[in-house]
């Protein structure tokens, strides 16, 4: 089960706003989190700290009615944030409020009102210790997603358990089936020293793939999920990119490890949330997550 208590959700009223708020909202409600709502101002005066100013119309300009249907009025939090930099604004915000999700649109507009570029919103899925939702320019609002796919690139990593933690609960609460991607990405060495490398052909690093991936598909069509698997060759990033145009969300890992179970790097992640038209879910491999694995549980005892 997931433990979502607080979700942040920075905004300035634009459209990818709009987009970003309905899935805040959606999370908020269905596993009764408190929404803090913040409006980040940039401001160039030197500014040691984050300035919180209390409103009680904050989002004005938003669809209000909307907003507090969807999520009790109770759980709802409002703030204006001042800082030299919008990321740091929210970031330092999620951090002293110990928020566990943070739902954020990846593009808006310059101005007093700007919301997030999407230069921002990679930093925030960079440097934030908690998971990340990126809402970007697809039609994808959360009732239009039931009934479609979530997309998982899976590489075998220790954040495999993690990830695959997380986006069981995201499918179920979407009512999304579940693709497993893995990506064979075959690197030849440079022959700087005239040596010969006998490395396996792709068809049988997919071949392996698939068998690895067998055994979390079991798993989660045990607990009555509708599971694909799917192995792809290329570039990581670009293949990711193209799976999601069928997809209804993806979730990604943003770190691991090299050679034949080579997670995603920073920067293919930074590469997905950026060009992916889908919601985006970053779980990180370290810091905060919302499941609870078997290993925890071996842990307390």
């Amino acid at each position: 089960m997931i433990h979502l208590t607080r979700i942040l959700f920075p905004t300035d009223g634009s459209p990818c706003a709009e987009r970003a708020r309905r899935h805040a909202a959606h999370l908020a409600q269905r596993f009764d989190a408190e929404l803090h709502v913040i409006r980040v101002e940039e401001r160039d005066a030197e500014l040691s700290d984050v300035i919180e100013v209390c409103s009680d119309d904050v989002l004005a300009d938003l669809h209000a009615p909307m907003e507090r249907t969807a999520v009790a009025e109770p759980q709802m939090h409002e703030r204006r944030v001042v800082h030299r930099s919008a990321a740091e604004g929210i970031l330092s915000y999620a951090t002293e409020h110990d928020v566990d999700l943070i739902v954020l649109g990846t593009h808006g507009r310059r101005g007093v009102r700007r919301l997030l570029l999407g230069s921002v919103a990679e930093e925030v899925v960079r440097r934030s210790s908690c998971p990340v939702l990126t809402v970007g320019r697809g039609d994808g609002s959360p009732g239009a997603l039931e009934g479609r796919s979530l997309l998982v690139p899976v590489d075998f990593s220790d954040a495999q358990a993690s990830l695959l933690g997380h986006a069981r609960e995201i499918a179920l609460s979407y009512g999304l089936s579940l693709t497993l991607l893995h990506v064979v990405e075959r690197q030849i060495p440079p022959d700087v020293y005239g040596l010969q490398f006998d490395l396996p052909s792709t068809k049988m690093l997919a071949e392996r793939a698939r068998e690895a991936l067998a055994t979390p598909a079991a798993a989660l069509r045990d607990e009555g999920l509708d599971v694909t698997i799917e192995v792809g060759t290329g570039n990581v990033a670009d293949t990711i990119v193209n799976a999601a145009e069928e997809a209804g969300v993806l979730a990604i890992a943003t770190h691991g490890r090299t050679g034949l179970e080579r997670m995603f790097m920073g920067s293919v992640a930074e590469t997905v949330v950026r060009q992916a038209q889908c919601p985006v879910f970053t779980v990180k491999s370290f810091g905060k997550s919302l499941v609870r694995t078997r290993v925890d549980h071996e842990e307390d005892r």
